[in-house]
Parts: structure tokens; C-alpha cells; sequence
């Protein structure tokens, strides 16, 4: 299970990066979940000169953060994904989202939140590897951009068998991202598996937890299951 966040426009990129450290900690949770905090990796992403840059890491999102370059954070998108591994054999820098899978001429990043343990029934295997990866490869492969509707993911989902907990997640291309807000109507914990959208100012945020240094809380509001909101990058 993770946190995320993202962020558009015209932001503070320390302010999202201390956000996602606070996440990672527990010290926003707010959320009816046990897990509060997420110490099994992280990953940023964010958009360059027109290119989509990654950076991942292992270990806790708090130790790494004195490292980072914020000044190459500083364009109009930003995405950090902190980790708490579901199955304890899934650790490592490999399991570190943001994950990427090239789709014809289109290359996909994408961070969850949740766990999907029988999404692999839909690509003929005989058992599950990584949810995650094996969730980005269904929803993407023989896929467009101009696919990804809410009617899309929506009737992708359908298709997937009981027992997942939540496919949240951040789909970015070069040139759009997406903040997909899904669970099943019985996950265990739909306040922990439910975004929120704060619009303030010329920022857009939308993170697993509302973080009041990002905005007060009466611009913050729940994200409705099953909605898709979708970001132009290419301004």
C-alpha cells in the first residue's frame, strides 16, 4: 500500500516533496487504514524541457530527502509515490514506482496505490509476479492516450476479478497525466484508498492524504470513486 501525491502548475516543489515525507511518516494520517507508515521505497516524477525525468530509491522517502535536487523539480508537474511493500518478497529498487511499459508509440509511467492480486488472470498467467506491473501492462498495452477514459478504466476494472483492494493510481505520458480514483465497493479501508483534489491559487494537487500546508481544508475535497482527472502537460 502507498501514498502519493501530485502537483500542477505553479507550486512549491519542497512544499510537495515535505508533504510526501509527511505522508511516509504517519504524520498525516488521518485515514481509517492500520498502515500509516510507508517505509519500502519511493519514486519521484517529473516533466523537463519536455521530458518526462524519474529518480527512485529504497529505503524510507525521509532519509532520501536531503539528497535531492529540488532545483530540477521546479517545472509546472510533479509526482512522488511512497511505498509500504504489501508482500514483504516485493521490495527492492525494481518495485519502486513510478513503473514504466512502452505501449505501440507511447511510453507510460504509472504509480498505485493498492493491491491487485488478481489482475494477472488477465494476461494468461498462472500467478501474480508484481500487481502493480502486472496492472500498468493490462491497462495499457494495445492502448492509446485517446483510450483512456473513464468509460475505459472503468470497463477494464470490471473485467478484473474480486480481491483487489484499490487501483489508484497516476498514469503520465509526455503530453497528459491522470489521477485515477478506484476501489471495489467492499476494499476494507475506503477512506485510506480514497484521493483528494485541492484546486488553490494556479495549483492543482491530488495526494492520498489532504495536506493542510498545500491548502486549507475547505480546498480539499474527496475525490468520487470511479472519477478520472486528467492533466494537459504540453503547455
Amino acid at each position: 500500500m502507498c501514498r502519493m501525491i501530485l502537483a500542477h502548475g505553479q507550486f512549491d516543489a519542497t512544499a510537495v516533496l515535505e508533504a510526501a515525507r509527511a505522508m511516509s511518516c504517519g504524520e498525516t494520517a488521518t485515514h481509517d487504514g492500520p498502515i500509516k507508515q510507508h517505509p519500502n521505497g519511493w519514486g519521484l516524477l517529473w516533466r523537463e524541457q519536455g521530458h518526462i525525468r524519474t529518480l527512485h530509491g529504497t529505503g524510507t522517502f525521509a532519509d532520501a530527502l536531503p539528497g535531492i535536487d529540488v532545483d530540477r523539480l521546479r517545472g509546472r508537474f510533479l509526482a512522488v509515490h511512497v511505498r509500504h511493500a504489501t508482500l514483504s518478497k516485493n521490495q527492492g529498487i525494481e518495485f519502486s514506482h513510478p513503473l514504466w511499459r512502452t505501449s505501440g508509440q507511447t511510453q507510460w509511467h504509472m504509480m498505485h496505490n493498492g493491491f491487485l492480486p488478481t489482475v494477472y488472470q488477465q494476461l494468461g498467467m498462472t500467478e501474480s509476479r508484481f500487481d502493480s506491473a502486472e496492472y500498468l501492462e493490462y491497462m495499457v498495452d494495445r492502448a492509446t492516450p485517446a483510450d483512456f477514459t473513464r468509460d475505459y478504466l472503468r470497463n477494464k476494472m470490471a473485467q478484473v476479478a474480486p480481491g483487489g483492494s484499490a487501483a489508484n493510481a497516476i498514469f503520465v505520458t509526455r503530453e497528459k497525466a491522470w489521477a485515477w480514483q478506484w476501489h471495489p465497493d467492499d476494499t476494507p479501508y475506503p477512506d485510506y484508498f480514497t484521493l483528494h483534489h485541492c484546486q488553490h491559487n494556479n495549483s492543482t494537487f491530488i495526494s492520498s492524504e489532504p495536506i493542510a500546508a498545500l491548502g486549507a481544508a475547505s480546498t480539499w475535497r474527496r475525490m468520487s470513486n470511479h472519477e478520472l482527472h486528467e492533466i494537459p502537460l504540453s503547455e
